[in-house]
């Protein structure tokens, strides 16, 4: 079985993600979500109460 090789390191990818969440992400998640889990799924905000 072929090791798969990472395409970026730990840290390129905590970055990466670190940036989309900051770009798009954070606004649809904490407008008005204080205290609610929150999940995101094929780009869409779900969330419990």
């Amino acid at each position: 079985m072929a090791v798969r090789q990472r395409r970026y390191s730990k840290e390129e990818l905590a970055r990466r993600g670190q940036e989309l969440y900051e770009s798009g992400i954070r606004q649809q998640v904490e407008a008005g979500n204080d205290s609610k889990i929150v999940a995101i799924t094929s780009g869409r905000l779900r969330q419990r109460h």
